[in-house]
């Protein structure tokens, strides 16, 4: 882990957090007050990867916290592993339009084998993890555990 930019105010942001970060050699960096696009890279994955599978439901019932925390888990598997995205390679301005150069489409998984800075241990270990995935069994647990959680929030009600 590089760095942490988490998406709160300073009211959020403890002592022991910016501690751990120091020991750790995490660089840790904040919003300025005032520049709501500061976080635009975190809330581009907010409506990518959670209103995507949540919708923009509010969800207010304590119960659900631990289900979606483990459909987070599942997400994260699922989506590093099989689902490919695009990086931006360049992005140029000619007049008041932009023009956008993409790479081809790579799952994250591919894109950390293929990354010279990763050690051959890590990437071993990445190996082992992808070969005990099954796709279809991530995406289906994804679908019941969505399923959990609508549930029980419409119970909490």
């Amino acid at each position: 882990m590089l760095g942490a930019h988490p998406d709160t105010g300073s009211e959020f942001i403890n002592w022991y957090l910016k501690g751990w970060c120091d020991e750790q050699a995490v660089e840790m960096t904040r919003s300025r007050p005032y520049h709501k696009d500061d976080n635009a890279y975190v809330e581009q994955k907010n409506g990518h990867i959670v209103r995507r599978f949540l919708g923009y439901s509010r969800l207010d019932n304590k119960t659900v916290i631990p289900l979606m925390n483990d459909l987070y888990e599942t997400l994260d598997v699922y989506l590093n592993h099989f689902v490919p995205s695009r990086k931006c390679l360049e992005k140029v301005r000619i007049g008041s339009k932009y023009k956008k150069h993409y790479d081809k489409a790579a799952t994250p998984y591919s894109r950390v084998l293929a990354s010279r800075g990763i050690t051959k241990a890590v990437k071993v270990a990445l190996r082992t993890e992808h070969e005990g995935l099954n796709p279809l069994f991530l995406k289906r647990e994804i679908d019941t555990l969505t399923a959990k959680i609508f549930k029980k929030q419409k119970e909490g009600e």
